[in-house]
């Protein structure tokens, strides 16, 4: 089974994360192919917006704590790879860096990575039960996919710290208040309201869009790079400690 899923609708793609039973957690494959999918789209001039949404009841979990606990259990291994931890943060930057507009069309919750995922993006549609959580604390890491980074950004940093050191769940609307959701729609109607705001995208100018990213990415998040080294590093040394391996067996437990 593909781990992505695409299709077009009229001049809109749909991205959807396709592994449900994991709640669309990532996975080292899951990258390879939404990197193609990717690449597809930048070079369709048909495509003037993409949304990405997950399958089933998630938009994303996050990390795979399945993949961490065999890390774990790999007596030689020194920790999470960097290439692995760095993938979604990289994903992330080439979401800012994507010449057209892309809509997170948050079903369910973002968690961990997948809200790194979906706080890059330039658009986020919400239903009122979906959410928004950092979750790394739980685990025992501080962040990765450059959820502080883009937190801050947005919140501001004593909002940025409550969120990263005590994880709470922030409903649709909150998020709203909050300035992390652009929309807020009742239960049942994210992807309409999703598509809405890909096809309204999509009537403006293509060339002013992606020069206005360029601009945003200029003067707000040019140390994107180098806060995904510093989460890599971080991570690494993290994963290697007693409070992330006690924190992810408690978790597969439940």
């Amino acid at each position: 089974m593909s781990n992505v899923l695409y299709e077009e609708n009229g001049s809109v793609g749909l991205v959807t994360f396709n592994r449900p039973e994991v709640g669309n957690a990532f996975s080292e494959e899951f990258f390879d192919e939404i990197n193609e999918v990717f690449d597809s789209i930048a070079t369709n001039d048909h495509i003037r917006s993409v949304i990405l949404t997950g399958a089933g009841k998630l938009f994303c979990a996050g990390g795979d704590l399945n993949y961490f606990q065999e890390i774990i259990d790999d007596l030689d291994s020194d920790g999470l790879p960097h290439s692995f931890i760095q993938a979604p943060g990289n994903f992330a930057k080439r979401i800012r860096e994507f010449p057209k507009p892309v809509i997170a069309a948050i079903n369910g919750a973002a968690a961990g990575a997948g809200l790194g995922i979906a706080l890059a993006c330039d658009f986020r549609v919400m239903e009122e039960r979906s959410s928004l959580v950092t979750s790394f604390i739980n685990v025992g890491f501080a962040a990765d996919t450059g959820v502080a980074y883009f937190l801050q950004r947005m919140v501001g940093t004593a909002k940025t710290t409550e969120l990263l050191m005590l994880s709470p769940k922030v409903k649709g609307q909150e998020a709203k208040e909050l300035g992390l959701a652009t929309e807020v729609v009742a239960d049942g109607e994210l992807m309409e309201a999703s598509i809405n705001l890909a096809n309204k995208l999509a009537t403006k100018s293509e060339l002013a869009l992606y020069q206005q990213k360029q601009l945003i990415n200029r003067h707000f998040y040019q140390d994107l790079d180098l806060n995904t080294q510093m989460e890599a590093t971080f991570m690494n040394a993290a994963s290697q400690g007693e409070d992330h391996k006690q924190l992810v067996k408690k978790f597969l437990s439940k």
